[in-house]
């Protein structure tokens, strides 16, 4: 998506934020241009070069692989509730972001950015982008609000938070934050020049964009829709789950031993860990668009007060631009790694399927064999986790020995459920 690094002086500059591009007018005065080369040219040079080509690969790439492992993993069928239909829909809509972001990167490449076809895809990239974005935006707020419901309202989430109403949900809403971007389809035109039998082709914003209305008013509306209003929201909510989150760990810490040997109450801790983990997924989207916000309100302010920028400032400007949108990129490649780290349940999932695409791995039934020989405990596949959980016969010992010799295989992940 185009940022503050894509334009160059005295036209305009772009900003990125949570779902969008727009563009603010500022003048440049002619003699601020000779600022830019002597002050922060070499800065700005820099910045774009770490950034478009060295971060954002590494970020895609890297986002990517485990968007496609998350979307593996969160549609699994013993991983299905309303969060994780949530958090597929939103690997899905970080994936195409990731992809098409990319793809706007080639801006930066003298050899392609000139190119006939990417000059014709640059347009419908930068929209598409938003529409990514934005839909992101909302699903990350719709989950955060279902976690409060099943936190808060417990009654009312048994009805509200099942999986088919989450995916209806999830498509209801990301299918607004898709049509609340189409107008962005009109802003953008292709214009053929003719230089020496030469066409050229370059890209510019339609009569329809230039209208004050339309600029001012569908700018301002996606700015609150989709930065202020979600960050506001996101504030709120977290602030009254992470209380809730605290008077359960206190709960947690008088009932200790109840809770050990009571099923309930170890099914009610594995939904105090999904919220610790949807938490840290909102926080981290916090913080990864704060510095777009702040760009927003502090353009919004040049604009208001039509401050004029010299060459130094806009390169400034441009800067900060590539920063935000690489934390925006991180924010949309990053939630592999929460769910890793937070999520016991995901981390089990993930490595029962990666044993089973291994090559040279042991079958279920010699598994099987090996588990009844070395505990004692008759395992089959008809074996579920409540006869492990009954049988009194496994002593400490045997559990402890049981860990260790199948500390090396990659099925402890799907068997240390059963005797936790």
């Amino acid at each position: 998506m185009e940022n503050l690094s894509d334009v160059e002086p005295p036209v305009a500059i772009v900003v990125k934020y949570i779902g969008m591009t727009n563009t603010l007018n500022f003048t440049i005065s002619p003699e601020s241009v000779s600022d830019i080369v002597i002050t922060n040219a070499y800065t700005l040079m820099l910045t774009r070069f770490v950034v478009q080509k060295i971060l954002v690969p590494m970020i895609v790439f890297t986002g990517l692989s485990g968007n496609l492992v998350s979307i593996a993993v969160l549609t699994n069928p013993s991983m299905k509730s309303s969060t994780n239909c949530y958090l597929t829909f939103l690997a899905v809509f970080d994936s195409l972001y990731l992809i098409t972001s990319f793809t706007l990167s080639f801006n930066h490449y003298e050899t392609i950015k000139d190119e006939y076809i990417f000059k014709h895809w640059y347009p419908y990239g930068r929209v598409l982008s938003d529409m990514w974005s934005n839909a992101s935006v909302i699903l990350t707020v719709t989950f955060t609000i279902e976690r409060y419901i099943a936190v808060c309202h417990p009654m009312r989430g048994r009805v509200i938070c099942t999986p088919k109403r989450a995916k209806i949900i999830a498509i209801v809403m990301a299918s607004c934050a898709l049509a609340c971007t189409i107008p962005e389809f009109f802003e953008w035109k292709l214009v053929y020049e003719k230089d020496d039998n030469v066409t050229i082709v370059r890209v510019d914003t339609t009569e329809f964009a230039k209208q004050e209305s339309y600029s001012i008013g569908y700018y301002y509306f996606l700015a609150f829709m989709f930065t202020f209003i979600p960050l506001i929201a996101l504030c709120s909510f977290n602030s009254i789950l992470i209380r809730s989150v605290c008077k359960a760990n206190e709960i947690r810490k008088v009932m200790t031993h109840t809770i050990a040997t009571r099923s309930g109450d170890r099914r009610q801790w594995e939904q105090h860990k999904t919220t610790l983990m949807l938490i840290g997924v909102a926080v981290v989207f916090i913080i990864c668009q704060l510095p777009s916000a702040t760009l927003i309100i502090y353009n919004t302010y040049l604009d208001a007060a039509d401050v004029s920028l010299n060459g130094n400032e806009v390169n400034n400007l441009r800067i900060a631009g590539n920063v935000s949108n690489t934390l925006i990129q991180c924010n949309a490649a990053i939630n592999f790694i929460l769910y890793s780290v937070m999520s016991t349940k995901f981390r089990r999932v993930f490595f029962r399927m990666l044993y089973r695409i291994m090559p040279g791995r042991k079958s279920e039934s010699q598994y099987y064999r090996e588990a009844t020989y070395f505990t004692g405990v008759s395992f089959s596949k008809n074996t579920t986790a409540q006869h492990i959980v009954r049988y009194k016969g496994l002593s400490p010992l045997k559990k402890k020995y049981y860990k260790q010799r199948l500390s090396a295989t990659i099925y402890r992940h799907s068997f240390t459920m059963f005797i936790e």
